[in-house]
Order: structure tokens, then C-alpha cells, then sequence
């Protein structure tokens, strides 16, 4: 029998399950491979952030790592956070000596809520020893700013010089995630040492909003395609095409105070779409994003991508499981309560500012949505708006 595919992944624990070892055992296991653990740190976290680390020590992070290679012998070592040089060095000399065919690192030098996740002297040593071993590096691009001295770019030749300055510590090719090169969508960049020309993909901005452990679970998927004879290119594609699958089907999950968590088990099952059909459902976000405080109609979007409204709904139904009318209002939504949260606009104002003919309008829209008006929904914690605004409640 084949032996079945194996990765090993080197990371913290994450008491919230969304990100860490408990996302990538989730999501290795989803894709049909067999995955192995070595735990760098234990968290105490909720989805707002990290309340407590406690980092285990090299030697029984040694012990972890050498158990697994010894006897599963793994197809690619999947790394994420490590948390002193000790760590970095025992990793650097295991790799060393079991040379596994695939490393993928996830440069995870700063958290989705903004925190540092590795000390200095920690990246400093990951880019110098680990990144001439791996395969793949995948970073975000404020970790790699700050890898680079706080360098940022606007364009798209800056995103892949910066990736190509990131390339020059030794590795095999790196993925530089994230680059809001253009107004709606998010660009990332792919260069390899083989190869000259670099590879842009672009995504819809709508699927980074579910961002805890996104990151890690798109690496994880990443070594699992790899290991499945796909080379990186069509592994970081296929990678791409599972998150936004997933992340699309954990919007309605509600998990976490911040509905912020991937919910690896829908119900609704991973389906096989055409590329057509993966432009048309891009093409709709970005149509959704550019227009979205004009107009909520579906048939105004099927216009936009000459196609019919049936049609329109088939190929999200496919792809995110939703309806186009459930994607727009959900994308309204977030942005909604981003002014609500973010701003002291009055309700009136930001109702009419995303085309709503009158605030008794919007407030039935938020109920439905939130279950709340929106005057109460501002007066949440967190919350920057004035807490005696007054305003219409429908």
C-alpha cells in the first residue's frame, strides 16, 4: 500500500482552537493527510488576542520533533511560530539531519490582531538558519516590513521586490501574502530562485475578514498539496481556492464573540469548481466591494457580469454555499458595523452613505441582520461613537 501523506507541524497551541497546531490538524485532516505535532508554546487566548504564553523548552521540543521524524518519517515539516534561538537551533539541526523532501515555513512574526509574536533576536535567527532550508516561505507583509527595517511598498514591482530581498536569505521561493495593492482586492506575490519571472495572485479582500488562523491554515494546506505531486505554483492555487472555500463557509458560524474563527466543520462539503466559475465568484466580490453603497440589487451585479441572475446564484450556491443576496448584504453588514464601531457618524448619516432611502429602512436592515438596532449594537464595548447619540430606532 502507498504510504499515506504525512506532515508534520511545529507550532504553538491555541486554546481557541482557530489557529496554531488544533487549525492545522483540522485542516491536514480535512484534505485527506495523516499530520504529527511538536508544540513550540502554550496559549491562553481568546479570538481578541493572547492573554498568557508559555514557551516549552528546546529540549522537549527536540524530543517532540525527533520522536515524529524518527518513526512516521514526514513528507514536509510545516512551521509556524517559535518563540526563542534555542527552539530555532534544534530545528535548524533536525532538518538538517532528516532533510524531509518539503519545509514550509510561515513566517509568523506578527499576529492578525497586531501583536509580536516572535522576539527580535528569534526572527533574526529564523531568517538566518531556517529560511536556506525551506522549501517555501509564506509571510504576510508587515512581518516581512519588519523583518525589512519597516520597509512597505504601493505597488506591485515593490511587493516583489520585497519578496526578492526576502528570497536572498537562501530559500527556495517565497510566498509574500497580502499586498493591498489595489483598491478592493489583495495581492500576493510568488518568487522562486529557478524561475525569473515572478507570479501575482490576486483575491478578493472579502475573505481575509475571517483572519484568525487563516494564515497558518493556508500554509498547512499549501504542504499538503505539495506532498500530493503538485508543484508550487498549482499547490499555492489549489491552497487558495480551499481557504476561500472555507473561510466563505465559516462566515455564518457566529463563532467567538467576533464571529472571527473558522468553522473546519460545515456541514456544507468543499466542492470542485470550474475556473469560470472561481472568476465569476471573484469578479462578484469585486463588483460587490466597488458598489456595494449604491445598490443591493442582484440583478444589477448579474448585469455588470452579463450573465443571468439564476445563473449567478448557481455559481454561488457552489462555490460559498450562499445565495448572491446573502453575499451582499454580508459584505454591507461588516462594512456597517465597521462605521458603527469605528466612527461617530450619526446613524442617519451612515445610513444614507450606503444607500438606504431612510434610517427606518436601515434600521430594519440591521435587525434582520444583527438581531439588534443599531443604536444598541454602538453601544457595545470597543465601540469609538459617542454614547449619547440619539437617533431613529425602527
Amino acid at each position: 500500500m502507498k504510504k499515506k501523506v504525512t506532515i508534520l507541524t511545529i507550532t504553538g497551541s491555541d486554546s481557541t482552537g482557530g489557529s496554531g497546531i488544533q487549525a492545522d490538524i483540522k485542516t491536514v485532516t480535512a484534505l485527506g493527510a495523516y499530520v504529527a505535532t511538536a508544540i513550540t508554546a502554550v496559549t491562553a487566548q481568546d479570538t481578541e488576542g493572547i492573554q498568557h504564553l508559555y514557551d516549552i523548552p528546546a529540549t522537549i521540543l527536540e524530543v517532540q520533533v525527533r520522536s515524529v521524524m524518527d518513526d512516521l518519517r514526514p513528507d514536509a515539516v510545516k512551521i509556524g511560530m517559535l518563540r526563542t534561538v534555542e527552539q530555532v537551533a534544534v530545528v535548524e539541526q533536525i532538518l538538517r539531519e532528516y532533510t524531509p523532501r518539503f519545509v514550509v515555513l510561515d513566517a509568523v512574526v506578527i499576529s492578525s490582531r497586531g501583536r509580536m509574536l516572535m522576539p527580535k533576536d528569534v526572527v533574526e535567527a529564523m531568517v538566518r538558519n531556517l529560511f536556506p532550508l525551506c522549501s517555501l516561505v509564506t509571510i504576510k507583509q508587515d512581518s516581512a516590513s519588519y523583518i525589512l527595517n519597516g520597509k512597505s511598498v504601493k505597488t506591485n514591482d515593490g511587493l516583489e521586490e520585497m519578496a526578492r530581498e526576502l528570497l536572498a536569505w537562501g530559500c527556495a521561493s517565497v510566498m509574500l501574502q497580502g499586498g493591498a495593492i489595489t483598491t478592493e482586492a489583495l495581492t500576493d506575490v510568488l518568487v522562486a530562485a529557478d524561475i525569473s519571472a515572478a507570479r501575482f495572485y490576486v483575491r478578493p479582500g472579502f475573505v481575509d475578514r475571517i483572519t484568525h488562523g487563516a494564515g497558518g491554515a493556508f500554509t498547512s494546506a499549501l504542504a499538503v498539496f505539495l506532498c500530493m505531486g503538485n508543484d508550487i505554483p498549482t499547490s499555492i492555487e489549489r491552497a487558495q481556492e480551499y481557504m476561500s472555500q472555507l473561510i466563505l463557509r465559516s462566515v455564518d458560524s457566529e463563532l467567538g464573540t467576533g464571529g472571527q474563527l473558522l468553522d473546519h466543520s460545515s456541514s456544507i462539503a468543499q466542492q470542485t469548481i470550474s475556473p469560470r466559475m472561481l472568476e465569476l465568484y471573484n469578479s462578484l466580490m469585486d463588483e460587490i466591494a466597488a458598489h456595494h453603497r449604491s445598490t443591493g440589487e442582484v440583478g444589477f451585479y448579474a448585469d455588470r457580469l452579463n450573465v443571468t441572475p439564476r445563473y449567478l446564484a448557481q455559481v454561488t450556491r457552489r462555490v460559498a454555499g450562499r445565495t448572491p443576496k446573502q453575499l451582499i448584504d454580508d459584505y454591507i453588514i461588516k462594512e456597517v458595523e465597521i462605521h458603527l464601531m469605528g466612527s461617530n457618524k450619526n446613524i442617519q448619516t451612515i445610513a444614507f452613505e450606503f444607500g438606504f432611502t431612510s434610517q427606518v429602512q436601515f434600521n430594519k436592515f440591521f435587525k434582520k441582520m444583527k438581531g439588534c438596532a443599531p443604536t444598541k449594537y454602538r453601544q457595545q464595548p470597543g465601540s469609538n461613537s459617542s454614547p449619547n447619540e440619539e437617533g431613529l430606532e425602527g
